[in-house]
């Protein structure tokens, strides 16, 4: 969630909450470098409810995992997904099948 600029074909950058990326083909963007054009595909700006989402899910796939709390599912939802953090309990992490499943996860979460 943090400020980055991506270089080179297809890469993506973030700043000041904007998310923008390259021209995705090599050919295509180094015939925009060679013209002098821009060589930015297209952008998006994510409202704050929508960053809040990203962050969490994010999140949840790192091994510090998320706040128990900040789950908004029925437990039997999570069932062999996400389990209790090793060293810190009020916290969750992706079980191994989660993190194979951890797109699923992610658009189950509910902030």
């Amino acid at each position: 969630m943090g400020e980055y600029q991506g270089i080179g074909c297809a890469s993506h950058s973030h700043r000041q909450g904007r998310r923008f990326w390259n021209l995705r083909t090599p050919d295509r963007y180094l015939e925009a470098v060679r013209d002098g054009v821009t060589v930015e595909a297209a952008d998006e700006l994510l409202n704050p409810s929508e960053r809040a989402l990203e962050a969490l899910q994010l999140s949840l796939r790192t091994r510090h995992g998320v706040p128990a709390g900040a789950l908004g599912l029925v437990p039997e939802e999570l069932a062999g997904l996400v389990e209790a953090h090793p060293s810190e309990p009020e916290r969750v992490v992706l079980t191994v099948p989660g993190r194979l499943l951890a797109n699923e996860v992610a658009l189950r979460l509910v902030v």
